[in-house]
């Protein structure tokens, strides 16, 4: 039996980038989970957890609510003892690779969650994921009213295919992956079903193939290493009647000093496509799927890998064991002048083109203390600078965002 609490206290300062407008807000999130973990001769496991997922003290209805409710429960069997092959079934929580396209993560007070199987080998060698599985949401309709409720699947709607991670040319390693993604209900009135540049509804299957790479490119002994990550990814399918082409692309070049403090510093890109043109019959936005948005793009979460160009520093250090500090400078772009901000304030869009790239800077620091084995305390402030894309729309001032939190484990 264990479990963890999370409780976080934020401040959101102007968020829309408009002082005139009065949109200041302090909030709270608590988030409590507790589970079970029963197994019988390394040959079955059932994992039981449930989840109490409240928000405080809001100005705005941010659908981070959902009271003690059923979170994962999942049969485990392998065909014997110390086998690599073990076969997961029922509601579970899924991260791949480095989380940018399905990822379970901590942040939010709502975890992404999914329905269905997934077949795993793991060894020294590889580790490998055959899934087949259905994504639950938790926002609910009650007339007039959306709010949110325990999860449930979403219906006609799937995550399926091959992920692979490879040790086989150690120190590096490699990704090798597959999904689909696909929503086969047309008629569905909320969500909203898929809907293409004609304004007519339809289905929708996006196809995902991509690598991911990460080691070592020198080391020096009683220094540090340098090293490297790459990520490519292409989509392909259907969104409604349009035809959909978009890839994705992330590099990063790192150093980490052994010590003093372990310092390292790190220079990232990240690309995601934008739809060139609306209303010619091909989207070429790409879509993260079920990854991640916190942390690899900053933490004021303006921004997502979809029609995004981001450059990054970061730069962290360990004074202590307990304790690690960082700093990161983001500036942003998007990647098509008339696709949308996605993430942004008011999901702005200009078809034209003339408003530009220019999204603007955040500039964040974090701090991460350990103050025993079950206990870790977390703080962090972001600035956000607007560019010229918000200033065209009237929006030209700054945004904060600062917080706080606590995670106990028991």
């Amino acid at each position: 039996m264990g479990g963890d609490q999370r409780a976080r206290f934020e401040v959101r300062k102007n968020y829309d980038l408009n002082n005139k407008v009065g949109d200041n807000d302090d909030l709270g999130f608590v988030r409590t989970r507790v589970n079970f973990d029963l197994s019988y001769q390394k040959l079955w496991r059932v994992y039981l957890e449930v989840a109490d997922a409240r928000q405080v003290g809001a100005r705005t209805e941010l659908m981070q609510e959902a009271y003690w409710h059923l979170h994962q429960l999942y049969l485990e069997a392998r065909v014997r003892e110390n086998s690599p092959w073990s076969l997961r079934i029922g509601r579970q929580a899924v991260s791949l690779g480095e989380e940018r396209l399905v990822e379970y993560g901590s942040w939010s007070n709502l975890l992404k969650l999914f329905d269905g199987a997934r077949l795993r080998y793991k060894d020294d060698r590889m580790d490998l994921s055959f899934l087949v599985l259905q994504p639950d949401i938790y926002q609910r309709r009650h007339k007039p009213a959306l709010t949110t409720d325990e999860p449930h699947p979403l219906n006609h709607t799937w995550l399926y295919g091959f992920y692979g991670t490879f040790y086989t040319l150690k120190p590096h390693e490699f990704d090798l992956y597959a999904l689909g993604y696909s929503d086969r209900n047309a008629f569905r009135t909320f969500p909203s079903a898929i809907k293409g540049e004609n304004g007519e509804y339809g289905t929708s299957s996006r196809y995902t193939v991509g690598t991911r790479w990460r080691g070592p490119l020198a080391k020096h002994p009683g220094v540090g290493t340098l090293g490297y990550g790459l990520e490519a990814a292409y989509q392909f399918g259907n969104i409604a009647e349009d035809d959909l082409r978009a890839y994705m692309l992330h590099a990063d070049i790192n150093y980490k000093w052994e010590k003093p403090w372990k310092p390292m510093l790190k220079l990232e890109g990240n690309l995601a496509s934008g739809d060139r043109k609306f209303g010619d019959g091909e989207n070429n936005s790409f879509s993260p799927l079920f990854g991640t948005n916190h942390t690899p793009y900053g933490i004021i979460d303006f921004v997502r890998l979809q029609n995004l160009r981001e450059l990054a520093l970061i730069f962290s250090v360990e004074p202590t064991d307990k304790l690690k500090l960082q700093a990161e400078v983001h500036h942003y772009w998007l990647d098509s002048r008339t696709d949308t901000w996605y993430n942004g304030p008011g999901s702005l869009r200009d078809k034209t083109g003339q408003s530009g790239r220019d999204l603007g800077d955040e500039l964040s620091l974090m701090a991460k203390y350990k103050l025993s084995k079950r206990v870790e305390l977390e703080g962090g402030y972001s600035h956000f600078f607007a560019g010229n894309f918000p200033r065209k729309h009237g929006r030209s001032d700054s945004a904060n965002f600062f917080y706080v939190q606590y995670v106990v484990k028991f």
